[in-house]
């Protein structure tokens, strides 16, 4: 488990972290990278939403190699944000205006096999899971 100070200056540890255990776990360098990718955008999300770019709060990343599965969870104390009032992202139209940001939730579940969102004893809690070929 590492904790991680809310602020963006600490994502990097977080990306290289998860990419350094991903490639640990037998997945090959591009596959980690993306599992970083989606790991940091869940990471960007505690600061950014659950916590609105306040400092001097917290998070958890919890790295568990399984068996069969790669499984991240990002735990945070923040505000809940549900994913399903999230607005569905229309990716021509997104690329077309030129748009940045707001593909967070979007992108995670196209990289990872899994991404869950639950709420227990009061933390937020979003789970990420890459299967193992």
């Amino acid at each position: 488990m590492l904790q991680v100070p809310s602020e963006t200056a600490y994502l990097a540890v977080v990306r290289d972290l998860t990419k350094k255990m991903a490639e640990a776990a037998g997945f090959d360098a591009p596959t980690a990278l993306n599992v970083a990718l989606a790991v940091d955008e869940a990471a960007s999300n505690v600061i950014e939403h659950a916590y609105h770019g306040q400092p001097g709060k917290r998070f958890e990343v919890r790295i568990d190699d399984g068996t069969e599965e790669f499984r991240v969870e990002v735990v945070d104390a923040g505000d809940m944000v549900d994913p399903r009032a999230l607005p569905r992202v229309d990716l021509e139209r997104y690329a077309s205006e030129r748009r940045t940001g707001g593909l967070g939730v979007h992108l995670m579940g196209k990289i990872m096999d899994s991404v869950t969102f639950r709420r227990t004893a009061r933390k937020n809690v979003c789970c990420l899971v890459k299967r193992k070929a």
